[in-house]
């Protein structure tokens, strides 16, 4: 281990230790009949083992594992849907389960001192990580490149999410909402109106959308998705919010006036003060009606 890894393992097992504080119940609250409210576990020695009831516990917040002789842990620590710390560091882990993937409120992971040689493409899912420690493992070159660069624990979680082969079902068809019923003593027209945020492209970012790969939120690839759904549905009314300038005039309106659509549109009262290659990202409303 090199004396920067040195470094950085002791500073954050410092900083755990300070933080973790324990409260015994004095004898006297225990016979009064005092409850207790714990969130947190730590199991430090020599265990090679763990207790499957452990991961019954979902209230856990913290689990602390570190300083254990660990080589694997189960699919099952996948239960622990609360988990905000997990340290898994000085153990004999050689892999880790995909489930750890569906620890979405994870802040912070440590895997320091460990046999890792890679990751698995779930902990990409992670987007609310902030703390990732990953020092004396041999992983790749380009792990650790990622990782140690400024930001690093940001970066290699967009690699890890931008890798993972998704594999989630279609979503249920969106039902309509009938605003009003046909009436046989009067003459009446139906027409269907469908309303959708198609959401801007200037917030369609990791910041703003952490759980979804960089490819997803990518205009190009979202406009497909977008169009096919509005035209699934053939409304005889379309209202899109969050439709840039640009979109509409060079996607929106060409593409949907194929299928009998004509559209009006309305950008934020800003473009009236900015130039021509500003104006065409502010978005805006628009309406297409055939």
């Amino acid at each position: 281990m090199s004396r920067m890894q040195k470094k950085e393992v002791e500073t954050v097992i410092c900083r755990d230790h300070n933080r973790r504080k324990h409260t015994i119940m004095s004898p006297e609250d225990a016979n009064s009949g005092k409850k207790t409210n714990w969130s947190e576990m730590e199991i430090t020695g020599t265990i090679r083992n763990l207790s499957p009831q452990i991961w019954e516990w979902s209230h856990l917040t913290a689990l602390y594992l570190n300083d254990n002789c660990l080589t694997r842990l189960p699919p099952d620590i996948g239960r622990l849907v609360n988990l905000r710390v997990l340290d898994l560091s000085c153990n004999k882990l050689r892999s880790l389960p995909a489930e750890l993937g569906e620890l979405i409120y994870l802040r912070e992971v440590l895997l320091n001192q460990n046999h890792l040689r890679v990751l698995p493409y779930e902990l990409g899912k992670l987007f609310q990580l902030q703390v990732l420690g990953l020092a004396g493992n041999p992983l790749s070159k380009e792990v650790l490149k990622l990782y140690h660069e400024p930001n690093g624990t940001q970066k290699l979680i967009t690699y890890l999410l931008d890798s993972l082969q998704v594999r989630t079902p279609q979503p249920p068809e969106r039902p309509w909402i009938p605003l009003a019923r046909p009436s046989t003593n009067k003459p009446s027209c139906l027409m269907t109106v469908m309303c959708y945020n198609v959401l801007c492209d200037k917030y369609a970012t990791r910041q703003m959308y952490g759980y979804c790969p960089t490819w997803a939120l990518a205009w190009e690839y979202r406009k497909k998705a977008i169009l096919g759904e509005i035209r699934h549905y053939t409304a005889d009314i379309i209202s899109l919010q969050e439709v840039e300038t640009d979109q509409f005039y060079k996607f929106f309106l060409p593409e949907l006036k194929r299928d009998g659509y004509d559209g009006i549109f309305s950008p934020k009262s800003r473009a009236k003060t900015m130039g021509e290659s500003e104006r065409k990202y502010v978005d805006g409303c628009a309406i297409f009606f055939r």
